[in-house]
């Protein structure tokens, strides 16, 4: 069986009603035509590097080995940030140097090769001061997925930001949680880990708040709950989520990403 084409999986807050995702994509295909490319969201909200790198962590663990992330969320474009790429661990990554990646660094630990994108055949003939995934990020990832060494791209990088770790503040009265990412059906995905968490709360009574919602218990699945009954659950990316079932939980509560959610203990 001959190999299969490279994966380059795309993550960026472009969103889809602009024709940013499109010059992306046509960058790479121009470049490289037998790339398999996946999408894996142009929906983090705009300039969120944290939620960003939540959604990379999500889908790190079902894409196939030796994928290729080219990211962009990039809030520093056009200053001081550094334009990387390389590998980490098995993966590679083309994008800002601005702790998107911290999910391939959590992976990899001290395992990685990156440079900044500086040499002429790694970049556009002529960049953007404010389009660097066009013009920087999408060319690097098809030189790197075509098989070019990482190295000739620019001077190495030994120091790659990473961000510090999303866990809940603890209080003395409970936790101070934080909304990760809402879904595309409104359900508030927290940065409380089930690993981490779910025997804890399975030993105390306690109150979940969102916005105007108070949840007593951690359900199961949503067909424990009523239509329209609000409910919070283990979700499939291993984190506490809220959710309104045949509803909105952002809608019943306005809360978005970067929002507080409050579980209280009972005494």
């Amino acid at each position: 069986m001959p190999p299969l084409p490279p994966t380059i999986a795309l993550l960026t807050d472009f969103g889809l009603a602009d024709w940013y995702v499109a010059a992306v994509k046509g960058r790479i295909l121009t470049a490289l035509p037998e790339a398999r490319l996946v999408d894996i969201s142009h929906g983090v909200p705009a300039c969120n590097v944290e939620a960003g790198a939540f959604l990379l962590r999500c889908v790190l663990d079902a894409m196939p080995p030796a994928t290729l992330f080219c990211c962009v969320v990039d809030p520093g474009v056009g200053a001081t940030r550094r334009a990387v790429c390389g590998r980490i661990g098995p993966w590679g990554y083309s994008g800002p140097d601005n702790g998107l990646a911290t999910p391939l660094f959590e992976k990899a630990g001290d395992d990685f090769a990156l440079y900044e994108i500086a040499s002429p055949g790694f970049r556009a003939p002529q960049v953007s001061d404010t389009f660097h995934g066009r013009d920087l990020f999408a060319p690097a990832a098809a030189r790197l997925a075509a098989g070019a060494d990482p190295a000739a791209a620019g001077p190495a990088v030994t120091d790659p930001v990473i961000l510090p770790p999303l866990d809940p503040e603890e209080l003395s009265h409970g936790l101070l949680a934080r909304v990760m990412l809402v879904d595309h059906f409104g359900n508030l995905v927290t940065n409380i880990a089930r690993p981490d968490w779910e025997a804890r709360l399975a030993r105390r009574r306690f109150v979940i708040r969102a916005g105007p919602l108070r949840l007593t218990a951690i359900n199961r699945t949503f067909a424990q709950a009523r239509e329209v009954e609000a409910l919070a659950y283990w979700g499939s990316a291993g984190m506490l989520e809220v959710a309104v079932n045949r509803g909105s939980a952002a809608e019943s509560t306005g809360l978005r990403a970067g929002d507080s959610i409050h579980v209280d203990w009972v005494e």
